[in-house]
């Protein structure tokens, strides 16, 4: 809850993530035949479709199956009229659109169902994979880096994290990536430039497949991850995850990029990128002192070129999880009159606010390589927001990207 910066110091008490309706005393919200939550969202291994929870027998994007929500299937099949078929086809619904302000191609696909076309979520379970057939090519490896909103208000969406039941499930799925046998590592930082966040083997500044047991790893990443509340010290206003993201990776000398590997962001929070006190239509808070925020944030492609440029030009070799605050979705508006996807608790509309600069970003990225997840889904539904991330476009951007050599 972002009003909690004006009185200083209350947000150990926040309680986010509150559930957007109430289960019916019959049919519990999320389970299967019965209503989705209000962001699409399902139990796991459930698909949100009309609007209900129902159990596909047919994976997302395999051929003769339905394509995901933005019209796109496996490699080598095509979307026609919503199926994934062998040849040409005609596109689903309304078929993947281009991001007007970056270079990619095709706009992200959200976590949630499309209002306008009923496209499907994707929001395969754990375990569950997106593919029919294994690829022979593709990537063999991923580099993965999370960056975590620090804000105090960001507590139960880490907890929900870092539970290890929670990130266990999310690395099965990360190894199951292109039929599995994935080597990967895993980074941690801050939104505010902070760095490697926690140690690995070897002392190491990340977590690697290749040097720690997977459940040792994981463990790892949470003791890593339980440290990041509070600790970035970030001015109002100025919270950047994917700014940061850019800056760890660019001055890194450890190592932690590798050619042959696909870059996944994992960018969560609950404001926008330099965007809290940014934002048009910021009422009287326009008018505050500068120093909530004095920095101006690159604009959102010059941040996507720089990645791709670590990753030798090539787009395909770049991919994004944003969990954020949804743009499209508008619960009321903070004190300041700046939007707000969910409201929460307190005495302003404020618990998280529109991230257009992360969706913009997700957008930009190549193919199925950009996914966005709205966080007032509640703190439990990160983990299987990025799970479903994993198991659909990023499972398909594995499968497309070609490492060099």
């Amino acid at each position: 809850m972002r009003w909690l910066a004006w009185v200083g110091g209350l947000a150990s008490g926040v309680v986010l993530g509150i559930a957007c309706g109430l289960p019916s005393e019959d049919c519990t919200i999320g389970s299967v035949s019965c209503p989705c939550t209000a962001g699409g969202a399902c139990d796991p291994g459930l698909t949100c479709v009309g609007g209900s929870c129902i159990l596909l027998e047919c994976p997302v994007g395999a051929e003769g199956c339905p394509c995901t929500g933005g019209g796109v299937c496996d490699p080598g099949l095509t979307c026609d009229g919503g199926t994934c078929v062998g040849g040409p086809g005609t596109g689903g619904p309304s078929g993947p659109s281009t991001a007007t302000d970056g270079p990619g191609t095709d706009s992200a696909t959200d976590g949630t169902d499309s209002a306008d076309t009923g496209g499907l979520k994707l929001d395969v379970g754990a375990g569950d994979t997106t593919g029919g057939v294994c690829m022979q090519g593709g990537c063999t490896a991923v580099d993965m880096l999370f960056a975590i909103d620090s804000s105090l208000s960001m507590s139960e969406e880490i907890a929900a994290l870092s539970a290890s039941q929670a990130f266990s499930a999310v690395v099965e799925d990360l190894e199951g990536l292109n039929c599995g046998s994935i080597d990967y590592r895993i980074g941690l930082t801050n939104d505010n430039d902070g760095g490697f966040i926690g140690v690995g083997a070897n002392g190491h500044p990340w977590f690697d497949s290749g040097e720690m047991p997977s459940d040792q790893l994981a463990s790892a990443f949470t003791s890593a991850a339980n440290t990041v509340l509070g600790a970035g010290g970030t001015a109002i206003g100025c919270e950047h995850v994917l700014s940061s993201s850019l800056s760890t990776l660019a001055l890194d000398t450890t190592g932690f990029l590798r050619p042959e590997a696909l870059l996944v962001l994992v960018l969560i929070t609950d404001v926008d990128d330099y965007g809290y006190y940014d934002q048009a239509g910021s009422g009287f808070c326009q008018g505050l002192p500068v120093s909530l925020c004095p920095v101006v944030p690159q604009p959102v492609d010059v941040i996507y070129d720089q990645l791709v440029a670590l990753k030798d030009g090539d787009p395909q070799g770049l991919a994004a999880i944003v969990v954020a605050g949804d743009p499209g979705v508008t619960a009321g508006a903070n004190l300041c009159g700046q939007p707000a996807s969910c409201c929460g608790g307190g005495f302003e509309c404020g618990q998280a606010h529109h991230a257009p600069r992360l969706w913009d970003f997700a957008d930009m990225q190549a193919g199925t390589n950009g996914f966005t997840g709205n966080i007032c889904q509640g703190a439990a539904q990160i983990p299987l927001l990025i799970q479903d991330a994993l198991a659909n476009n990023i499972d398909l951007a594995c499968q497309a990207f070609e490492p060099p050599g």
